[in-house]
């Protein structure tokens, strides 16, 4: 690593960054215009700068797709092949499972490189900067990917005006927050202060929660109601030792021969190597926090162990469910997930997520739907026993929110453009540079050119991929019609302000718009996100939908949406009853009640 400011840029022919910024220092500063810039970064490849290499044109569509399709079975080989090593228990197995899973956004990098980066002068800029709650996560491993080049140096650049916002509900009255949670998050909230305070033998039940969403809190009400106490409990410790032991080392070479021959067949061989000793630190790191926050998590469920005790929890098939699994199957205590949002049971890429499902780690999934709970049961994963439940209250009192009483601008692009760079699953067969020319092309091509006043609001991203702002939004300021909506807040406090609702992806946002029963329009992306067979099946007649890769694709929507609002809200009343179906299948199985059912099978089936 070199200082910034002793380094004779000139020398350099090709340099690896995805700044602006950091790229205009360098130019100041003795690089040449002709030198190549390779990058991943839109804002950069979007720029009007010359000799901007697009590092991932590696991949097309068809290879993406390819990558993507098969880390569902990669992920299921090594489960498999775990299961069947003496004394690796199922948890190991899943959490290295998920680690491969992981390690694909690396080995997608390091199949950019080309023989000639490993002998050549490189240049990589850093860039520091605030990355959000997850931290720093803007720079790919190139430095590490290319260490073995004896002609490659990397420097620091720090961000100038580093000015990162994270998610927020500043701007929402608590009243206005209280009527959307509802009675039972109040009451949920003053129980659990009152619990703390109380003595643990006054109860002979306990729920323990390491992290909330709508239905948990609507369900942990209806218990705490029924005198069971309820507890939230977290272990933020940190890992002070990440030694690896030889548990862990044969656990790694165990596996290592399925990873290689996946590296091998994407990427150069210059690069096999160092990007093995990634996927090394990343399985021993995995691991040697399993071992020590399994410690911690068996301490908190020793407390009063003469209670009965359940643990109802969010999101549990990532790393921290796999660890509470492992604790509660030796303590025998129940492990309940319930769902997060509305996405497997709709998004036909999601097979590549099968590992952290909630019903890879639990006994029991607590589910909004029967379609969620047939693609759980399907799962090579599955270990959990499934029940239906509905949606939680919120989610169902959207329909009750009305338009304001000033409508100034009837539609709102809901944008769930989130680019990958670094963090996060694939679920998609496009770059990030595809994603962003295809959301310049919505601009462009249909809000730009409809008769009404639109909303554009952005995806409200905590953890930051990339050090520029999103270049797309450049096109909206030289149009006359689109008001650009940036705050981090979620959609769900804004619904009353609009009629109609644009959205595309196979993700949880789209529930909060369906259920508030005013027109939704979806846009189905053939590459990313798209929805499964039966889920298109059943939503096309439900809602609006339309293919990004049907002939004149834009001209049909633009035509759609320049009617008068009246007549689309007609047009979505002719689906009504469509629609009942789509989201009694799809999204919630009951009107009501969910919070009041899952406590009552959690009461009658999970404690002694």
């Amino acid at each position: 690593m070199h200082n910034i400011d002793s380094v004779d840029f000139s020398q350099y022919k090709i340099v690896f960054c995805d700044s602006l910024q950091a790229l205009e220092y360098l130019y100041k500063h003795g690089l040449h215009k002709s030198t190549v810039i390779k990058s991943s970064s839109p804002a950069v490849l979007l720029s009007e700068k010359q000799n901007i290499y697009n590092i991932e044109s590696r991949w097309n569509v068809e290879q993406l797709g390819e990558f993507q399709s098969s880390i569902q079975k990669l992920s299921e080989d090594i489960f498999d092949y775990l299961l069947n090593v003496k004394g690796i228990q199922r948890e190991l197995a899943l959490n290295v499972s998920r680690s491969a899973v992981l390690f694909q956004g690396v080995l997608y990098k390091a199949a950019c490189l080309e023989k000639n980066d490993f002998i050549e002068p490189r240049l990589f800029v850093k860039v520091h900067g605030n990355g959000g709650p997850g931290g720093n996560n803007m720079n790919s491993p190139w430095d590490k990917l290319l260490s073995s080049n004896q002609l490659f140096s990397s420097v620091n650049f720090s961000l100038c005006n580093d000015n990162w916002g994270e998610l927020t509900t500043e701007g929402v009255s608590n009243w206005r927050r209280y009527k959307l949670a509802g009675i039972e998050t109040l009451i949920y909230r003053l129980l659990v202060r009152l619990m703390k305070k109380l003595p643990g033998f006054m109860f002979k039940k306990e729920v323990l929660v390491p992290n909330e969403n709508e239905l948990i809190i609507e369900t942990a009400t209806q218990l705490m109601l029924h005198g069971v106490k309820v507890t939230e409990v977290d272990i933020k410790g940190t890992i002070e030792n990440t030694s690896s032991n030889k548990e862990h080392v044969d656990i790694y070479n165990a596996i290592s021969t399925i990873m290689q021959k996946r590296v091998e067949y994407w990427a150069v061989s210059d690069v096999v190597r160092p990007a093995m000793l990634l996927f090394r630190e990343l399985v021993l790191k995995q691991l040697c926090q399993f071992d020590q926050l399994a410690k911690q998590w068996d301490s908190v469920l020793l407390r009063n162990d003469r209670t009965s005790k359940v643990v109802l929890m969010n999101a549990a098939g990532n790393v921290k469910g796999q660890i509470i699994s492992s604790v509660c199957r030796k303590r025998s205590i129940p492990f309940i997930a319930v769902q997060h949002g509305v996405t497997a049971e709709i998004s036909k890429l999601h097979g590549e997520a099968s590992v952290i499902t909630e019903n890879s780690t639990t006994d029991a999934a607590i589910v909004y739907n029967s379609m969620n709970a047939k693609m759980k049961n399907k799962s090579h994963f599955a270990k959990a026993k499934t029940y239906v439940v509905g949606m939680s209250m919120r989610h169902n009192r959207m329909s009750f929110i009305k338009h304001a009483k000033t409508v100034h601008t009837p539609i709102v692009y809901i944008s769930t453009n989130l680019y990958r760079n670094n963090l996060g699953l694939f679920l998609s067969a496009k770059t990030d540079y595809l994603s962003a020319r295809y959301e310049q092309s919505i601009i462009t091509k249909v809000l730009s050119k409809l008769p009404y006043k639109v909303c554009y609001k952005t995806y409200p991203e905590d953890n930051r991929r990339y050090a520029d702002s999103d270049p797309v939004l450049c096109e909206i300021d030289s149009t006359n019609n689109i008001e650009l909506f940036s705050s981090k807040l979620d959609m769900r406090y804004l619904v009353d302000k609009y009629r109609i609702f644009i959205t595309s992806v196979a993700t949880s946002t789209l529930s909060w718009p369906i259920m508030t029963g005013k027109p939704v329009v979806f846009i189905n992306q053939k590459d990313k996100g798209p929805l499964t067979n039966d889920a298109y099946a059943s939503m096309s007649k439900g809602i609006f939908v339309f293919n990004e890769n049907d002939k004149n694709f834009h001209e049909k929507l633009r035509d759609f949406l320049s009617q008068p609002i009246e007549e689309i809200e007609r047009l979505w009343i002719e689906k009504k009853s469509y629609r009942e179906d789509m989201i009694r299948d799809y999204f919630s199985a009951y009107k009501n009640g969910a919070g009041s059912r899952a406590s009552k099978i959690i009461l009658r089936d999970y404690f002694n």
